[in-house]
């Protein structure tokens, strides 16, 4: 379960705010002081810190959020403060690396009463036929969309590149969810001309402009009770986002020419291959509107960055194209030509793999699908292919014996300085910290006395 280090001197807030992250089955350590915020971090690996803006030490929050991004750039850190002020929001996070702002006093209805049995045993599996994965990366997005299945939450933003598979996952979220049996509308919000798009969004009256020849439901009245994804949110012009904005705090639309306010229902998934924070900061996307929809954020991960999932993804699209193309022979993917795959890139993510084996499906005319079937630059000549032999012994290796003897010497030569280690090892600290944990290694064993 993930591991979370609070930070505030306000004992009251401390134990309130343990109480309800604890009850959700979190483990959770706290602390009332900078310095023993990163004691704590250098002795243990955390999934996430929660610190005080503003305490009575010498080290305010602000310093702290700087000394973890300094030390480790992957650690995610919430800033809680009493005197929260949106500039000061998007300044720690656009700016400054916080992953997101929190007003106190924290919530309290229900911190106190008895702690529910909740953990994540009590979020059930879901099944999803659709989006294909094994890797740590995608079991972990699996384990996000349940949880967000499971508490029926009404606002999410979808994060990645092109061709990841956003779409995917905003269908997939409706199939599996509480209104699937209500209607599923998506639109491009970059495909819309801008002159066009509130008429599409909140609709419009008969007369409110010169071609609307009759009264017209927008996009948010035919979703209602269902899903309306917002994909590619970061193209929304920014004279929308604040209507938009409007419509998700206050759950009603206007139609264009309009004065009657319509009361909606709609679970809103927006998603985006462009990084808003970078938007916000551009002045192209409203702080305001991002911080409404990050509510709930769901990043889907690159291809590259799981490439151990291509060949079961590789198999389901070959079944896939089976069964749209009867007439063409069924076809395997050679162990060469898998290795290839595997190796590129994929700057076009799943999308581009999809595409590229829907054509070799439908143009070759063998039944196995080899490396000079592929298209030339998946083909790097500069890598070993995999008919190349490798000196191992018969009875084989232990991989993770090497790579723990690797996080070893890499520790015992930096004097158990984690930074160093995971800088000689080409890691990030947290990648090493979660070896170090997997082995039982503790920094304080590789410290030597002076």
């Amino acid at each position: 379960m993930a591991s979370i280090l609070i930070v505030d001197d306000d004992q009251a807030q401390l134990t309130i705010l343990q109480r309800i992250l604890k009850r959700e089955g979190y483990t959770v350590e706290i602390v009332e002081d900078s310095k023993a915020a990163l004691e704590n971090l250098e002795k243990q690996m955390f999934d996430l810190v929660i610190s005080d803006m503003w305490m009575s030490s010498r080290f305010e929050g602000r310093d702290l959020l700087r000394e973890i991004k300094r030390t480790d750039p992957d650690l995610p850190v919430l800033i809680m403060t009493a005197y929260a002020e949106l500039n000061d929001a998007v300044n720690l996070v656009a700016h400054e690396g916080a992953f997101y702002y929190l007003e106190k006093p924290i919530q309290t209805r229900g911190a106190l009463g008895e702690p529910e049995a909740v953990n994540d045993d009590s979020t059930p599996e879901i099944q999803i036929d659709e989006i294909i994965g094994e890797s740590e990366q995608m079991q972990e997005l699996f384990k996000k969309m349940a949880r967000i299945l499971h508490r029926g939450v009404t606002q999410v933003l979808i994060t990645g590149e092109t061709g990841s598979g956003k779409s995917l996952v905003a269908r997939a979220l409706h199939k599996n969810g509480l209104r699937k049996d209500k209607p599923f509308i998506a639109v491009n919000c970059g495909a819309i001309p801008d002159t066009l798009i509130e008429s599409e969004l909140f609709g419009h009256e008969k007369g409110a402009f010169t071609d609307a020849a009759q009264q017209k439901k927008g996009l948010f009245e035919v979703a209602n009770e269902g899903i309306l994804f917002l994909d590619e949110i970061g193209d929304l012009p920014i004279q929308t986002q604040s209507k938009l904005l409007h419509v998700l705090e206050e759950r009603n639309i206007r139609r264009v020419g309009g004065t009657q306010s319509i009361k909606v229902d709609v679970c809103v998934i927006a998603a985006t291959n462009k990084d808003l924070i970078q938007a916000v900061r551009d002045g192209a996307f409203r702080d305001d509107l991002y911080f409404r929809l990050n509510v709930i954020p769901l990043h889907v991960p690159p291809l590259r960055e799981h490439p151990e999932d291509i060949p079961m993804l590789v198999n389901y699209l070959i079944d896939k194209f089976s069964n749209e193309y009867a007439e063409a022979l069924p076809k395997q993917v050679t162990p060469q030509a898998m290795s290839a795959l595997r190796r590129y890139e994929w700057p076009g993510n799943i999308r581009q793999l999809e595409n590229y084996l829907r054509r070799i499906f439908v143009l070759s005319e063998n039944e196995v699908i080899d490396k000079d079937e592929l298209p030339p630059e998946i083909l790097d000549t500069s890598l070993p292919t995999t008919d190349v032999e490798f000196d191992i012994p018969e009875e084989g290796v232990s991989l993770e014996e090497i790579i723990k003897e690797y996080v070893y010497s890499a520790l015992a030569r930096s004097n158990g300085n984690q930074i160093q280690a995971a800088k000689l090892l080409g890691i990030s600290r947290r990648k090493l910290q979660h070896r170090m944990q997997k082995y039982e290694l503790q920094s304080q064993d590789f410290k030597t006395e002076l």
